[in-house]
């Protein structure tokens, strides 16, 4: 059916998140050859499709496409489902897209499914067999295996770690629901927690740059940040008890900021022998997660 056999002249992995759009084209083994960063602009997503195309194009032969992207992903067809983050994006058939306009073999995963293969081979090396990663930025995401293999539920809709409740009374979240952990710690709950506590005209990272001067208000807004993440990561640990937990996405490169706060709550709400046998770290390769891991499933994917 296509014209190339996989592997043999490298993977393309795309990652679509809320506001960029990362375009790699991947070797067999998962090693970054060449990328490219592209801003997301969600109100034609025919558009948006068609610029993607066009920079694939410029890579050279591929062999296959990993399509990564944030939302309610149906992985067998290749559907797009619904993304909270991307509130136009509904049913947007994208296996299907893709394999007609470049004719090669694509899958599609939720980000944090191809977040969490992509470290599972790269910082966990295979070994952790029960391990999640957890996707930091615009949204909260997360990726689940158990005994080696990805998890994805019934539905293909397991691993939405950002939509725990963490308070029933709070702000609503861009799903619908009220006090998820993503309307906390997501993109727009740190910018309203910053706004609350006095600071104004900022982003996450004008925040992180504050609170690594000795701003008080941003120094408080990660310890906030860092409060409500071992809030669902201790739910986590209780639930699942993991060998290993990676950290993924933008706003985890400010983990030098999150960790102390974030492992002294978390010895209060996680249970004690999981606790001290799970393995918690920033992912070494945090931003590039969602591509490579796509990359790589386009090889696996059943």
């Amino acid at each position: 059916m296509f014209k190339n056999s996989i592997g043999s002249n490298g993977v393309c992995g795309i990652d679509i998140g809320g506001t960029k759009i990362l375009i790699a084209k991947i070797s067999k083994t998962g090693i970054l050859k060449r990328s490219i960063m592209l801003p997301m602009s969600d109100g034609n997503y025919r558009k948006v499709l068609e610029k993607i195309i066009a920079e694939i194009k410029k890579f050279g032969n591929i062999s296959a496409v990993g399509i990564s992207i944030a939302g309610d992903v149906d992985g067998k067809k290749g559907i797009l489902r619904y993304s909270p983050n991307l509130p136009k994006w509904r049913n947007v058939k994208l296996k299907q897209y893709f394999e007609k306009k470049l004719n090669v073999p694509t899958v599609v995963d939720n980000d944090a499914n191809c977040a969490v293969y992509g470290s599972y081979i790269i910082d966990g090396k295979r070994k952790y067999k029960n391990f999640i990663t957890v996707t930091l930025g615009t949204g909260v995401g997360g990726g689940i295996i158990i005994d080696g293999k990805l998890y994805r539920g019934s539905t293909g809709s397991a691993g939405e770690i950002g939509h725990i409740t963490v308070n029933p009374g709070g702000p609503k979240c861009s799903c619908g629901n009220r006090g998820c952990l993503e309307s906390y710690i997501g993109t727009k709950g740190i910018i309203k927690t910053a706004t609350g506590l006095g600071l104004k005209n900022i982003t996450p990272a004008i925040i992180a740059s504050k609170s690594m001067k000795g701003n008080r208000q941003a120094i408080r807004v990660y310890e906030k940040f860092s409060e409500y993440l071992a809030v669902g990561i201790g739910s986590l640990i209780n639930i699942f008890n993991p060998d290993m937990i990676t950290f993924s996405g933008g706003v985890s490169n400010n983990w030098d900021l999150i960790e102390k706060r974030f492992f002294d709550e978390l010895q209060k709400r996680a249970f004690k022998t999981p606790l001290e046998h799970v393995k918690i770290i920033k992912s070494k390769n945090p931003e590039n997660l969602g591509a490579i891991g796509a990359a790589l499933l386009s090889k696996t994917f059943k």
